[in-house]
């Protein structure tokens, strides 16, 4: 079990659970830990940032995290800049350069579109950095992209 203090407790349930985020303190990589009711058992499950964000159907736990993540709230009083997961930070450069894809959930396939014209250097970074992930990296970068529905 890891020590409350190195976790952030960013969501909880009306049936008790709660959701936590983390750091490894080795790789400084940020995860996610959901720890059950006591009644349920108290049962705690570690998953990566992505793996958490990628999970369908999605709660207000994600809407949480990903509030968190984009600094409208707070979980803790230290900065969560460092947390950042390696596909949010891909994600967030592709869109600085203007890119436009898209991203479409149906099934819990992810997938992106691209409906209008963008500029070169959004598609190069496209091209050169998350094209040749593989396909559950790549649906990482892509969950973080603005979804088809929200226009």
């Amino acid at each position: 079990m890891i020590s409350m203090n190195q976790l952030n407790e960013f969501a909880g349930s009306s049936n008790g659970d709660r959701w936590f985020l983390g750091c490894a303190p080795g790789n400084r990589q940020a995860f996610v830990l959901h720890r059950g009711n006591a009644p349920s058992g108290g049962h705690e499950t570690r998953m990566s940032v992505d793996a958490f964000l990628a999970q369908q159907p999605s709660g207000p736990e994600r809407d949480a995290l990903l509030a968190v993540l984009d600094g409208t709230t707070e979980a803790s009083p230290r900065p969560l800049t460092d947390l950042k997961t390696p596909s949010l930070i891909l994600a967030e450069k592709y869109l600085e350069l203007g890119g436009r894809r898209r991203a479409k959930v149906d099934d819990n396939i992810v997938s992106t579109r691209r409906w209008e014209d963008e500029p070169r250097e959004a598609t190069a970074f496209w091209e050169e950095h998350v094209a040749p992930l593989d396909e559950k990296q790549r649906q990482g970068v892509e969950i973080h992209l603005p979804s088809i529905s929200d226009q």
